[in-house]
């Protein structure tokens, strides 16, 4: 088995010890591995490829540990990190990497770590700035059953010797607290449809993300003669507007008549909202509005009926829509490229309509 050790430079522990030479033997002043007491064990400690990931943030270089033909070795027992902390009376350090992202995402594909163990990487890694293997942990390991424990483990990472990257550590715990929150759509986590009443108009208000599954919602609970169900992307659109028909033609012809500007459901939305009830209002079908810019509302005041928001996650819907584009169209490589950077706003826009939600859900 590797044995490896993190250490700042050349310099062991979370002070300014004595430095080391590199390939020469270090010994150490105390040795008593079996003393319960952690701080009079003495000797060196160091991991294995296993759980090298959790112990990253001791250290800015990895180093190759050698023990001497003299020396002694004694492994402690650790449920966090098992069979991860050996300790030694002598080694030598050897071959030296700095620390990488690169680096750090081969130790987490040969990581066996419990699974507490990886909430904390989760933090540990984000104190560090390596937001992006962070957010890769989360996607694989955190859902709604173990996301209470996950944040536990993530707010109790962080240790005094600690330098923390708080614009990264407080990003990645947003991102958790989205997981947790009973209203917010999440990264990485499906969460059940967000149903609000508001009033007892006949109104549903359909909304989510692009990808979300909207449309598909509406078909299996609105498909039939007691609903009106109303499509913004049929009205607005000119491709789709073209072959649309029913009341969706209809009010189509009605904004492009009306406006010399046709509005657009992110700059004009309360104006079209709006629009939409007048039209509708001596229909005695409840009125379904499916739209993904709800979010853009300026006067929720202004909100009819229920609330209905599709929580898909946001990677599935971006994944849904890239799909979605390359069976409905005919595309160069180069066009396929650009759609999936257009779409990659979804991952921005998304904490709009979080904070939507929050303001939706304390009315």
């Amino acid at each position: 088995m590797k044995y490896l050790k993190w250490v700042f430079g050349t310099k062991m522990g979370h002070t300014n010890d004595k430095s080391f030479e590199i390939g020469k033997v270090i010994t150490a002043d105390t040795w008593d591995p079996q003393n319960s007491d952690w701080d009079k064990r003495g000797g060196f400690n160091f991991t294995n490829e296993e759980c090298a990931l959790r112990w990253m943030s001791r250290g800015d270089t990895l180093y190759e540990v050698e023990i001497p033909t003299d020396g002694e070795i004694f492994e402690v027992r650790n449920d966090k990190t098992p069979g991860g902390i050996i300790i030694a009376n002598k080694i030598i350090l050897k071959n030296p990497i700095p620390i990488s992202e690169e680096l750090l995402l081969d130790f987490y594909h040969k990581s066996k770590l419990p699974l507490s163990t990886y909430f904390e990487c989760i933090g540990l890694l984000s104190t560090r700035g390596y937001y992006n293997l962070a957010l890769m942990i989360i996607k694989d390991k955190v859902n709604l059953s173990n996301i209470d424990e996950a944040l536990e483990e993530f707010n109790t990472s962080i240790k005094p010797w600690h330098e923390v990257d708080y614009e990264c550590y407080n990003k990645v715990k947003e991102i958790l607290e989205e997981i947790k929150s009973p209203v917010d759509i999440s990264l990485y986590v499906d969460k059940e449809p967000f149903i609000k009443k508001i009033t007892d108009d006949k109104i549903i208000n359909l909304t989510g993300q692009s990808g979300s599954g909207k449309s598909t919602y509406a078909s299996e609970h609105f498909n039939n003669e007691n609903y009106l169900v109303i499509d913004t992307d049929d009205i607005f659109s000119d491709a789709r507007f073209e072959v649309t028909s029913g009341i969706n033609k209809e009010l189509g012809e009605h904004f492009r008549s009306k406006f010399d500007k046709l509005p657009n459901c992110g700059d004009d939305f309360d104006l079209i909202y709006t629009e939409i009830l007048n039209y509708c209002k001596n229909s005695d079908k409840t009125i379904v509005i499916d739209c993904a810019q709800f979010h853009c509302i300026k006067d929720i005041n202004l909100l009819k009926g229920t609330l209905i928001v599709i929580r898909t996650s946001i990677d599935k819907c971006y994944e849904r829509c890239i799909e979605r584009y390359k069976l409905n169209y005919n595309y160069t490589e180069e066009e396929l490229i650009k759609y999936q950077e257009k779409k990659k706003s979804i991952y921005k826009w998304y904490k709009y309509s979080n904070e939507f939600l929050e303001k939706i859900d304390k009315m």
